[in-house]
């Protein structure tokens, strides 16, 4: 039993001052900005920490692997040990060098593809990754993921539970209903709003004997469509205007002029 989670690790952006937020573009150089992991994906950490605990019960041992294709800094790759991860696999140290660009931000078909570059031939039986993550929080790189994969997605659960026979019993909410459903492996599965919230907290002696572990790099290839253009973002400025109008000026005189200056769009 194989269990790997995709995460990626986001700037906290509360530390991003306000001239770099005005001034944004795809490849700003943000790193001052503190790395942690998206709330979303931090959710499917640990739900991977636990579901190998609840594998245990039927003589499984399961192997969990942290995969990511964003940078990763040391002391998140320690954490990752220190909670408990048998393998930490940074795709992206592995790209140094070759992809022009800082990042794969804003282009999830080439971060999915090279991510499934290295899934199909690792033989995992569960997929886990949060429902969305990073600056636009588009969501797709799972699905698209699990498209080139081939196998089947469901998107944000809540709990999963293995329940034998190689299957598993994931809880959902699809509009205003609750889902039950049991799903043969291998599947994938995106976290929503999950009771599992937050990674669990590691202890000193944990960290410590983490702290000689480093992440792997294995060997993968650049998507060529990696090489495409960036695009263009403008942040669009909005003038506040105030007008005053006075009691003589009168309520038909007052709604033709407002909707003269301020027609609807």
């Amino acid at each position: 039993m194989k269990i790997v989670v995709c995460f990626k690790a986001v700037p906290e952006f509360d530390q991003v001052v306000d001239e770099d937020w005005d001034s944004f573009h795809p490849t700003a150089d943000w790193g001052y900005v503190k790395r942690i992991f998206g709330c979303f994906d931090e959710s499917a950490l640990e739900t991977a920490l636990r579901l190998r605990s609840a594998w245990q019960e039927y003589n499984e041992k399961p192997e969990c692997t942290a995969l990511t294709a964003s940078p990763l800094p040391s002391p998140l790759c320690k954490t990752l040990f220190a909670t408990g991860f048998d393998r930490v696999l940074d795709l992206w140290t592995s790209l140094r060098g070759e992809t022009p660009t800082t990042s794969l931000e804003f282009q999830p078909r080439q971060t999915a593809a090279l991510l499934a570059g290295y899934l199909s031939s690792a033989g995992y039986d569960l997929i886990l990754a949060g429902r969305q993550a990073g600056y636009a929080d588009t969501g797709t790189v799972p699905i698209l993921l699990a498209e080139m994969l081939g196998v089947p997605v469901i998107t944000g659960i809540e709990e999963i539970a293995p329940c034998g026979d190689g299957a598993v019993e994931i809880k959902r909410v699809s509009g205003t209903a609750r889902e039950r459903l049991k799903v043969r492996l291998p599947v994938m599965v995106t976290l929503g709003n999950s009771p599992v919230s937050a990674l669990r907290a590691v202890t000193l002696s944990a960290r410590m004997s983490a702290s000689k572990r480093n992440a792997e790099t294995p060997t993968v290839s650049l998507p060529h469509e990696t090489t495409a253009a960036l695009p263009r973002f403008s942040l669009e400025r909005v003038r506040k205007t105030c007008r005053f109008f006075s009691a003589e000026d009168g309520l038909p005189m007052i709604i033709s002029t407002l909707q003269e200056e301020y027609p609807r769009r």
